[in-house]
């Protein structure tokens, strides 16, 4: 959808909101795409197409690689070695294939259950109520978590599982990934290192798949590129910043404030979903 032709102050408003919006929720466990189609409902204005969708999430692919950048210089160079990294590079790549597959199969109807906010709003009650039950599982776990070298391929399979489902709109991607993580009983700072690692392959695919289809008309783009570079920019920033948030919550066993959150944000799409019936 262009967003020509509309107030220009209007259109940098939306980009800020729709950015901030994306890096922020990315990666705190309170879904992306729960809030972006609550966004799409309640805001009057056309919403950004496919090149800006792709450009937001490449800014969130640049805030894992920045805040992850040392252990994404290891992993790179993992092959020549037999360590920790080669065997957590194996596992990405394994967890990487059931998110694919899961997400060709799911594709065709998450347009449709996008704009359902019965879909968002159930979706973000069963997001809160995985990540309470992952807290207190974890917390009664004590010490008994188990570190990288403990990591199976189940594990990885599992949590790329998890992270195939979470294309449905209000089902956390990172919530879901973590919460299955720790309920496996890896270490709580594994879990979410492992689940934003396992972000990047997913991101950079809806990244080349969104850009290819929209550069197909490449001239309709060329006057909103101002707009594409300050939503990157944006999202990249607040991506980063949600990340660091998120881990020293994690480590603190502290994700109930996440599920009370993602409780009243998805009662309220229920209640907006009953409003506009």
């Amino acid at each position: 959808m262009t967003l020509r032709g509309y107030d220009p102050v209007r259109v940098i408003e939306l980009v800020i909101v729709l950015s901030l919006v994306q890096g922020l929720t990315e990666f705190l466990p309170i879904s992306s795409s729960g809030h972006l189609a609550m966004i799409q409902v309640l805001w009057r204005a056309p919403l950004p197409g496919l090149l800006f969708d792709a450009l937001v999430h490449l800014g969130t692919l640049l805030s894992i690689l920045w805040v992850f950048r040392r252990r994404v210089s290891l992993l790179l160079a993992a092959f020549r070695r037999r360590d920790e990294n080669r065997h957590l590079l194996w596992l990405i790549i394994l967890g990487t294939i059931p998110t694919a597959l899961l997400g060709l199969l799911l594709n065709p109807w998450i347009e449709r259950a996008f704009s359902s906010l019965l879909v968002v709003g159930l979706g973000l009650l069963c997001s809160g109520g995985l990540l309470l039950l992952a807290a207190r599982v974890s917390a009664r776990a004590g010490r008994s978590h188990r570190a990288l070298e403990g990591m199976t391929v189940r594990d990885a399979l599992l949590i790329g599982l998890a992270q195939g489902i979470a294309i449905l709109p209000g089902i956390s991607r990172s919530g879901l990934t973590i919460g299955v993580g720790l309920l496996l009983g890896l270490e709580r700072g594994l879990a979410a290192e492992f689940s934003f690692l396992l972000a990047g392959p997913a991101i950079l695919g809806a990244v080349a798949l969104k850009g290819w289809e929209a550069l197909q008309q490449p001239g309709a783009h060329a006057a909103l590129a101002g707009y594409y570079l300050l939503g990157t920019g944006l999202a990249a920033i607040s991506g980063a910043v949600a990340i660091g948030l998120l881990l020293r919550f994690v480590q603190r066993g502290r994700l109930a404030p996440f599920a009370y959150y993602c409780w009243a944000v998805g009662l309220g799409a229920l209640l907006l979903f009953s409003l506009n019936r």
